[in-house]
C-alpha cells in the first residue's frame, strides 16, 4: 500500500488594497454611527478612512477608538485593534451596531494608539508619515467607559493580518 501526501505554501504580501478592504469596513461602521446618531460627518469618515488605511498598510497601528465622549468617558464607541495572525481568522461584515444609547451632550472623537513598530521609528520618519495624512492628531490619555466594558464582536482581516473591533457593553 503506498500513500500519497501533499503540502503547499502560501505567501501573502499584505498591500494597499488589503488596508483598503479592511477599512472600508470600519467606513461603513462610522456610517452606520452616523445613521444612528448624526455623526461623524462624511468628511471626518473620509479622514479618519484614509489615516486608517495608511497605519494598516505601514503597520503602525495598536488600537484606535471613535466614538462619542462624555465627561471624559466613551458613552457610544467602536474600538479596533491589531491582531497577530491575521489570516487564521474570520472576515466577518461589518454593521450590527445597537442605537437608542443617549449621547446628549457628548462630542464625537477617536483616539489612537501606535504599536512597537511605530515606536522604533526615527522622529524624522514619523513626522514625514504624518505630512501625509489628512489630519494631525495631539497627544492625550484615553477615555475611559462610561457605563459598560468593552467586549469583542467582529473581526476584519484580509492580507494575512486582522483587526478586531470591540464595542461596549452597556451594564
Amino acid at each position: 500500500m503506498s500513500a500519497t501526501s501533499y503540502s503547499f505554501e502560501e505567501s501573502t504580501t499584505f498591500s494597499v488594497v488589503h488596508a483598503r478592504h479592511m477599512a472600508a469596513k470600519v467606513a461603513t461602521d462610522l456610517l452606520r454611527l452616523q445613521r444612528f446618531y448624526g455623526k461623524p460627518t462624511n468628511s471626518s469618515i473620509d479622514a479618519y478612512e484614509a489615516e486608517l488605511i495608511a497605519l494598516l498598510k505601514e503597520d503602525y497601528l495598536h488600537a484606535v477608538t471613535y466614538g462619542f465622549k462624555r465627561n471624559g468617558k466613551w458613552v457610544v464607541a467602536l474600538r479596533y485593534h491589531s491582531v497577530a495572525g491575521g489570516s487564521l481568522v474570520a472576515d466577518d461584515d461589518p454593521g450590527k451596531l445597537r442605537p437608542g444609547v443617549d449621547v446628549s451632550n457628548c462630542s464625537f472623537g477617536s483616539f489612537l494608539e501606535h504599536n512597537a513598530n511605530w515606536s522604533n521609528l526615527s522622529a524624522t520618519v514619523k513626522h514625514n508619515f504624518y505630512k501625509t495624512l489628512p489630519f494631525q492628531r495631539s497627544d492625550g490619555t484615553e477615555p475611559g467607559v462610561e457605563a459598560g466594558y468593552w467586549i469583542d464582536d467582529r473581526t476584519y482581516s484580509a492580507g494575512g493580518r486582522a483587526i478586531s473591533r470591540s464595542v461596549i457593553k452597556r451594564y
